[in-house]
């Protein structure tokens, strides 16, 4: 090859080198914003508002959580009222038609939450075609209580109060621990040993099971009746006893 091809061959290569070296520069530099903006979000306030099951079955919450790792400041939620079966409040009096929330909340620690009851799945159906079902809204909020630098976040509020309608889940019985159910197992089993008490197993037929037990009832009677008239709680009648000779 001559000087002036190897010459076009090197210029080629460094430009192939600049043309690589620029793409892995932009192509890192995107993955250090993307990195940023990844952890800015894990550390951001997280509020979400969403429908949860009672812990008394066959009644639904409304939940507004924070989830994120920071506190959220200047809560503002816009729904539509959120109607329920009609009753009676037993405080004022009044028929309630509406869920009872706030529209704005000063602070949400990481973790806290604002919970109520939405309404009863029984008394609901009583009003089966009446009543919405679905509603839709956003939460707003704030990183910072300051107005200078603070960001403002939103996410989308989707709701369905039918969305545990016919629905299973597993109910533990906290207050029964295994400790108690030893120990009842324990008294249960000491039961036994006594007669009359725990399982009966007969070595015997039946009917001379039952004549020694009768036997044995009328020797207790007779160790009874003997006690009382040694204590006077029962006196013979002499002359009670010539008559019935």
């Amino acid at each position: 090859m001559s000087a002036d091809t190897w010459t076009a061959v090197a210029a080629v290569s460094q430009a192939l080198t600049v043309i690589v070296a620029g793409w892995a520069a932009l192509y890192a530099r995107g993955q250090v914003r993307e990195a940023r903006e990844t952890r800015e979000r894990v550390a951001q306030p997280e509020v979400v508002v969403f429908v949860d099951h009672h812990q008394v079955r066959r009644y639904v919450d409304l939940v507004i959580k924070n989830f994120g790792q920071t506190t959220a400041y200047n809560v503002r939620i816009t729904l539509p009222p959120l109607e329920v079966a009609r009753y009676v409040s037993e405080a004022t009096g009044d028929e309630v038609r509406h869920v009872l929330m706030p529209t704005k909340i000063a602070v949400l620690a990481p973790g806290q939450e604002w919970r109520t009851v939405w309404d009863s799945v029984v008394r609901r159906e009583n009003f089966k075609g009446e009543l919405r079902d679905q509603y839709g809204g956003f939460v707003e909020f704030d990183d910072k209580i300051e107005d200078s630098g603070k960001r403002t976040y939103r996410n989308p509020i989707a709701l369905d109060i039918r969305m545990f309608w016919n629905t299973m889940w597993i109910e533990q019985n906290k207050g029964q621990s295994v400790e108690k159910a030893l120990y009842d197992i324990a008294d249960t089993l000491a039961h036994y040993g006594r007669d009359g008490d725990g399982l009966w197993v007969y070595t015997e037929a039946a009917d001379v099971e039952r004549r020694r037990r009768d036997e044995h009832r009328e020797a207790q009677l007779r160790v009874h009746e003997q006690f009382l008239r040694e204590t006077g709680a029962i006196v013979d009648d002499p002359e009670n006893d010539e008559r019935e000779h």
